[in-house]
């Protein structure tokens, strides 16, 4: 016998609400200027960030030498369509997806999106899943704002682990006594924050956010994965979808482009996840 739609509804509701909430990954916080996990050990994240709707298909293979609980990717929400009912069921699996290969979500909100209030939405939704964390972007002329929307965030979901941009957070970091807010550094669009605008407020962990791997510059990588390492500063490198998707139809150009991209990852990777000994492995 069918069950009525009501009852197959509420059954769908709740299926929802459990792969929303359920996560093996431990909440990550922001305490005393450094990013820390459950246990207050601190970390830093490393991953990608995603240009498309999804994560990469094969995240497994390009993340197997990050430890899980350390690995992150980001995933772009710009418009309104990204969160209607089907397009959040489908976040949903995404989220679950990274969650169970051990990363965490990065959720970069746009600002047309957090000015009209749907990072509310958003919070409510994710406010039981750890592995969920959020990024409110905005240039420097939304400073303020960004400020209220981040407590307005926090209201509906106080352990919410999240990140400002670089250049935008002088307002959260000279008003809040401990705003406990990480700091998004936009490598794609890079700008340097005025001097007085974070003075004293770069006690902060740090996320190198959209790095692009060169495989044609392997030293300059280098230079900046110790860098990295050494400021103990996280990083996503940027990761066109569409580009690491294998397929047939693909042109051989856009073929041996993610090849040389993993290249300059896996290079990356060695400088980033042990100490810089030896010459490393061969230029990509």
């Amino acid at each position: 016998m069918a069950k009525p739609a009501a009852t197959r509804a509420l059954g769908a509701a709740r299926t929802r609400a459990s792969a929303v909430s359920a996560s093996t990954l431990p909440w990550l916080s922001i305490r005393a200027g450094a990013l820390v996990d459950s246990r207050g050990q601190p970390l830093r994240l490393i991953g990608l960030r995603s240009e498309g709707d999804g994560a990469p298909c094969d995240l497994q293979a390009l993340m197997a030498g990050v430890p899980a609980g350390q690995r992150c990717v980001s995933l772009p929400l710009r418009v309104v369509a990204q969160l209607t009912p089907a397009a959040l069921a489908r976040l949903d699996e995404t989220i679950a997806a990274l969650a169970e290969a051990g990363a965490y979500s990065l959720l970069r909100v746009d600002a047309r999106l957090w000015l009209h209030g749907h990072h509310l939405k958003l919070a409510r939704r994710y406010a039981g899943h750890s592995a969920v964390m959020f990024a409110l972007l905005g240039r420097e002329r939304l400073a303020d704002k960004l400020l209220r929307a981040l407590l307005a965030l926090r209201a509906w979901h106080p352990a919410a682990c999240v990140w400002l941009p670089l250049e935008s957070a002088r307002s959260a970091c000279a008003s809040l006594p401990d705003p406990r807010v990480g700091l998004l550094w936009d490598a794609v669009r890079p700008q340097a924050p005025r001097a007085p605008g974070l003075a004293g407020g770069l006690r902060a962990p740090l996320l190198l956010d959209g790095w692009q791997p060169n495989p044609r510059h392997p030293l300059a990588d280098d230079r900046l994965m110790r860098l990295c390492q050494q400021g103990g500063i996280g990083w996503l490198a940027r990761c066109d979808a569409a580009a690491m998707s294998p397929g047939p139809e693909r042109t051989r150009s856009a073929r041996l482009l993610p090849d040389r991209w993993q290249l300059a990852w896996q290079r990356a990777l060695f400088h980033s996840l042990q100490p810089p000994t030896g010459d490393g492995p061969p230029a990509a």
